[in-house]
């Protein structure tokens, strides 16, 4: 008993500026109290880090110290990689459209093979390094273009767009987290110039009805002018939500051909020619072995 009220003694000498009854119930948590406390820890540990970003092996790293099973983690990982994120913007659409995949295969692999597949699938170019991944636009070249009117895996639709950014993010030795995003600034911009356009002409309509017609001016400019507005704001919705949805098939086919090559049969015969040839080779060369890739694929 005495060892005892010695060694609670001295834990309250080591937390200097607590009263004595604070500490004595620090000595005795119950469990409730003590998931609080650890719940309270994590959130002021995160918020020093708040603009950090932590891998999943620091994270295997901390559960693990506070005695979590790395099994437990390991599907916690799986089940957060596979919700979705929430989505953030108007009423309209999100700011971005996000898109993510599992893919097996080293870092080094997959990172090979969203390079590959960005760059001759899609048509694009890295532009910027980003955290984990990458900056892709457009490449405006001619043989690009030219190419990519000749065949492509890709539905062609992410080239629209001013850029895609990729991440990727290591899960395990054997698996990697791709993740695309694209920003959904020029299709709303876009929407609501063609609905401003079709409001325009309703309002133009409308003067024109109000001029020319024999009752109310009002009644005749709103008898042209609100079904043009009711259409403008149609218009509105249906391009943003058209495009969206193009920009997501664009992105799940884009992954689908990340995460599982094999699938792609003219696009895995092509990487392998590719990896076979080393010197460097012009821009028309590369365009000839295209069109030859093309005749092979009519004749399969």
């Amino acid at each position: 008993m005495r060892e005892n009220e010695q060694r609670g003694r001295e834990r309250r000498v080591e937390r200097p500026g607590l009263d004595e009854g604070l500490a004595r119930r620090l000595d005795a948590l119950s469990r409730t109290e003590a998931e609080r406390v650890l719940e309270r820890a994590i959130r002021i540990q995160s918020q020093k880090h708040a603009t950090e970003q932590f891998t999943p092996e620091q994270i295997r790293r901390i559960a693990a110290e506070l005695g979590v099973d790395g099994t437990v983690v390991d599907r916690a990982l799986r089940e957060e990689v596979a919700a979705p994120k929430p989505a953030r913007g108007s009423w309209l659409m999100p700011t971005t459209l996000v898109d993510r995949v599992v893919a097996k295969g080293t870092q080094t692999v997959v990172a090979d093979r969203v390079q590959r597949w960005m760059d001759k699938e899609e048509g694009m170019q890295a532009v910027a390094p980003v955290p984990g991944g990458l900056r892709w636009q457009p490449d405006k070249h001619w043989t690009t273009a030219t190419r990519l009117a000749i065949h492509s895996e890709a539905t062609k639709s992410l080239r629209g767009m001013p850029e895609v950014v990729h991440r990727q993010t290591e899960l395990g030795s054997d698996e990697q987290l791709v993740e695309l995003e694209v920003e959904t600034g020029r299709i709303k911009h876009t929407a609501w110039g063609v609905g401003a356009g079709v409001a325009a002409a309703g309002a133009v309509g409308g003067a024109v009805a109000a001029v020319l017609g024999e009752g109310s001016d009002l009644v005749d400019f709103a008898v042209a002018a609100v079904p043009g507005a009711v259409l403008a704001a149609a218009t509105v919705v249906v391009t943003a939500r058209a495009w969206a949805s193009s920009i997501r098939k664009g992105m799940a086919r884009a992954l689908s051909g990340i995460a599982h090559p094999e699938l792609y049969r003219r696009s895995s015969r092509r990487q392998h020619r590719r990896f076979e040839e080393k010197p460097p080779r012009s821009g028309f060369s590369r365009l000839v072995d295209e069109v030859a890739d093309a005749i092979d694929d009519v004749f399969d």
